[in-house]
């Protein structure tokens, strides 16, 4: 019974998550970008991006299984991962640097498997 209420309350909280800005759309809090509602919204809404980016990348891995079976491909996407969120950062535009980073791995991926 309780992984059914884990998955109940994952579930809730991701949808709480996703309606609360929708729900006070025109509240003082969320037009408030320094306020910490409209901050903790942002975080949270980063943190998801950040644990479906992680899945994604390393195959749904662990950290400790990632640690005892790195290989270098590993290690390029971590680079390019925390050099895509320095340009991001730096330049305010996520696209290019999405797409610069997407072009090096691919060129690392065709080579390193070639």
């Amino acid at each position: 019974m309780t992984i059914w209420l884990l998955i109940a309350f994952s579930a809730l909280t991701a949808f709480a998550f996703r309606a609360l800005p929708f729900a006070f759309k025109n509240s003082a809090a969320l037009t408030q970008t320094q306020g910490s509602f409209y901050r903790f919204i942002s975080y949270s809404a980063q943190a998801m991006l950040g644990v479906i980016i992680y899945d994604t990348a390393f195959n749904k891995r662990d950290a400790l299984t990632l640690i005892l079976q790195f290989q270098t491909l590993d290690a390029l996407k971590l680079l390019l991962l925390v050099g895509t969120f320095i340009a991001v950062a730096k330049t305010k535009s996520i696209l290019p640097s999405f797409f610069a980073s997407l072009c090096i791995y691919l060129a690392a991926f065709a080579y390193l498997n070639s």
